[in-house]
């Protein structure tokens, strides 16, 4: 942020106090603004260096539903391959090859 040092010179009039005191509100915002970045800069960076709580309970969610997915999967794999298996010990009796495949 620059900041402009500029004063009237020659008059004394209000055009010229008026002229200072803009000048002089300008240069005060300008620090302002200035401060505040520097502010919201060391923030950031103090806030960079972990998970919030928000994100860890995104991170917990999308682990449980990884999960409960890769359980599901599973479950059916082992469902499916047993009833293959009932299906081969009872046709073992009625059968040539006993209903397996």
């Amino acid at each position: 942020m620059s900041t402009i040092a500029v004063r009237p010179t020659g008059t004394t009039g209000a055009g010229a106090r008026l002229l200072t005191a803009l000048l002089a509100v300008a240069a005060l915002k300008d620090r302002a603004i200035g401060a505040l970045l520097r502010r919201i800069e060391a923030a950031k960076a103090r806030q960079e260096g972990g998970y919030t709580a928000v994100e860890f309970i995104f991170i917990t969610a999308g682990v449980i539903v990884i999960v409960g997915l890769a359980i599901l999967a599973i479950k059916i794999a082992v469902t499916t391959k047993s009833t293959s298996v009932s299906t081969c010990i009872t046709g073992a009796d009625t059968t040539q090859n006993g209903g397996c495949n």
